[in-house]
């Protein structure tokens, strides 16, 4: 039997695109009509795809898991949810949608950061941290009501009331929101920049440009909604919220969402019966601890049980910073033999490079090709395009459906960060390695491409060579002005042991067979830590006052 019926949205299985007329057909495929009962979510890809999973899957399958409040979330409940917080937001704001309107929002790393997020975009409005409107959680309310009060912001909107559901679902019987038109074109979120090679901005992205993003990464890394991954990330940069959270939501996956990064906590997790993770993202610094953890607080005789529980993943992934050659040698060690997967990217494109999802193409140093639907280009310092040359550097350009649509209130700086037919402008010098032929970060152009001697050198590559040293814990690596050679190179190290006897004639003595001379440091400053942001950045151009004569 077949049914007619007027003014539809609906999507196709097959391709998870959307399609509009004017009369529709129900047959094989699934169609929302235009509802009742103020339950609606927008005709967005990600709210098809997130509707699509509540109707297939089972009502006890988990797509969050709050460790911190102990609570488990279907699909069903999340959808439920975020329709109910989305009437909330509009009831709120006396609107029938927010129309870019920007929203603020402060919860722990849970089930409440989901809901709030999706709310905001489901309403219509851009995630943001810096608003009129702040949704806010109880764990956070004697810190926003003073900047509240600073900021004379007057609409605080309350999530995770303990004592009140989002919705009438019971657990049982789940009411299909009715679908309504909204453009890809968007605005849909504001992510800052880390500020650590500049001022930071605001990075302005479309739904389009999440959702191309979202579908890369989904293809490369092979997501699925049999994955289970143990977020330990925050939640204020690209990777947290997209790579491990968005993708894994889109996939129909479930995700187990920590509020902090723990050590223990994270091996004990692993080391549990269930074994039943598939992905684990994280920064360098974060394997940095998990290694330290292992060897200094797992017994001996737990260590092996430790390296099993590592064969659960499928995946590991390792972002945000240059992974140091050491980590992701003893991390492959302490695993059992997991080869973290390495990528590139920043707020401004997403994800760009990843190394292929096989093992064995997963080259050192290197941060691999092109991911699905991105395109890249190596650009010379004299403006010749050397993609297609080996071991020729060249600034990293990007184009696509991937790459953001503006800098928050700067039309000019957005203008400067583009070519003249469209490339976005990164920053990041990079090669093609002659025997792989695959990318090979060499640093920003701005803090680590020394000009010394009328060379260019690459920091990050005197880094990887510094943290082979047996006695070094941590280094960064800049470049110092200087009259005679425009620049020298420094050395900030982190000694293992601080009674390690080291000083720059022993240091360079070290290097006088793993580094041209050239490239050998010639200043040198020892320090007990490097302050790092959450993604486990440094400040270089903060650092590099470490050598100011006035300091010295």
């Amino acid at each position: 039997m077949f049914t007619f019926n007027k003014k539809f949205i609906h999507y196709n299985n097959n391709y998870n695109r959307l399609f509009f007329s004017k009369y529709y057909l129900i047959s094989h495929y699934r169609f929302y009509t235009l509802g009742r009962n103020n339950n609606y979510l927008p005709s967005l890809p990600l709210f098809t795809q997130l509707l699509k999973h509540a109707e297939q899957q089972s009502l006890q399958k988990p797509a969050i898991i709050d460790v911190k409040s102990g609570t488990s979330h279907s699909y069903q409940s999340l959808v439920s949810d975020v329709s109910s917080f989305r009437n909330k937001l509009l009831k709120q704001s006396f609107n029938q949608d927010l129309n870019e309107r920007r929203i603020a929002f402060l919860c722990p790393n849970g089930y409440d950061y989901v809901v709030s997020q999706w709310s905001i975009w489901s309403a219509g409005g851009i995630a943001d941290s810096q608003a009129s409107t702040v949704i806010y959680h109880p764990d956070f309310y004697d810190k926003i009501k003073d900047v509240a009060k600073d900021a004379e912001i007057n609409d605080l909107v309350l999530i995770g009331n303990k004592n009140k559901n989002y919705s009438d679902f019971d657990g049982i019987n789940f009411k299909v929101p009715s679908l309504i038109p909204m453009e890809e074109s968007r605005r849909a979120l504001i992510i800052y920049t880390s500020g650590t090679t500049g001022k930071p901005k605001g990075v302005v992205s479309t739904h389009s440009n999440i959702k191309t993003q979202v579908l890369s990464l989904i293809e490369a890394w092979r997501w699925s909604d049999k994955d289970r991954i143990l977020h330990v990330l925050p939640l204020h940069h690209l990777h947290g919220i997209l790579n491990a959270l968005t993708c894994a939501i889109y996939a129909g996956a479930t995700v187990e969402m920590v509020p902090k990064f723990d050590a223990a906590e994270v091996w004990n997790r692993w080391m549990s019966p269930e074994r039943n993770l598939s992905l684990f993202m994280a920064v360098p610094t974060i394997y940095s601890r998990l290694i330290h953890y292992y060897y200094n607080h797992i017994p001996d005789e737990s260590k092996p049980k430790a390296t099993e529980s590592c064969s659960q993943f499928r995946l590991m992934v390792s972002g945000s910073a240059a992974l140091p050659t050491p980590i992701r040698n003893t991390w492959k060690e302490i695993s059992g033999g997991q080869i973290l997967l390495e990528r590139y990217g920043m707020s401004e494109i997403g994800m760009a490079l990843s190394h292929e999802y096989d093992e064995e193409k997963r080259f050192e140093g290197c941060v691999g090709l092109p991911l699905p639907n991105v395109q890249v280009r190596l650009i010379s310092e004299d403006g010749k395009n050397v993609t297609n040359l080996t071991e020729t550097p060249g600034e990293i350009q990007i184009k696509g459906q991937n790459v953001f649509k503006e800098y928050w209130n700067k039309p000019e700086a957005t203008q400067k960060e583009f070519t003249q037919d469209g490339w976005f402008k990164t920053g990041d010098i990079a090669i093609i390695t002659e025997k792989e032929k695959v990318y090979k970060i060499l640093g920003r152009n701005s803090v680590d491409i020394i000009k010394s001697g009328g060379y260019k050198i690459s920091a990050l590559e005197i880094e990887r060579v510094l943290l082979s040293h047996p006695n070094i814990l941590d280094v960064c690596v800049v470049g110092v002005e200087d009259p005679e050679w425009g620049q020298r190179i420094g050395a900030i190290i982190v000694l293992k042991d601080e009674d390690t006897k080291m000083d720059l004639t022993i240091l360079r003595k070290s290097l006088k067979n793993k580094l041209a001379n050239y490239k050998i440091p010639s200043l040198l400053k020892i320090v007990q830590e490097l302050p790092k942001n959450a993604m486990g950045k440094v400040n270089k151009k903060e650092l590099v006052k470490l050598f100011d004569k006035k300091v010295e």
